[in-house]
């Protein structure tokens, strides 16, 4: 998969759209989406970002990224002693749970003092909705 950098603005309408999508009801599938969403966010993205050659391939390693965040921020919260602050989009965890956890899951470490801002929306995408 092609790494790119994203700015703030593409991924903000990355996950608008990806969002679109879901909220449709016809995209997403029982373990992810059906074959052609990709094809349809390159096709939304091309149109606000014509030059910035967003492809399939990029689309699927940012969800990627953002839908393995999701998972372990998920699993997180759901342990004894992690928080959310919502008004930051962070994790809360004292200092003695936080070096626990990292020590089973040292590749995590960054999570500590990173915002999400996009998490309530990851989730909306990536956890299966049931009508």
């Amino acid at each position: 998969m092609a790494h790119r950098a994203w700015s703030e603005v593409e991924e903000e309408m990355l996950v608008t759209n990806l969002t679109s999508l879901v909220d449709q009801g016809v995209w997403q599938a029982e373990n992810g989406f059906h074959s052609g969403y990709l094809g349809v966010l390159e096709n939304q993205m091309r149109v606000s970002f014509l030059e910035a050659g967003i492809k399939q391939n990029h689309i699927e390693g940012k969800i990627k990224k953002w839908k393995r965040d999701y998972f372990y921020l998920d699993a997180m919260l759901r342990s004894p002693g992690f928080g959310w602050n919502p008004n930051e989009n962070k994790l809360v965890v004292e200092n003695d749970v936080w070096n626990e956890f990292i020590r089973d899951c040292p590749q995590l470490r960054h999570f500590r003092d990173m915002e999400f801002p996009k998490c309530d929306r990851w989730g909306h995408c990536f956890v299966r909705q049931e009508n």
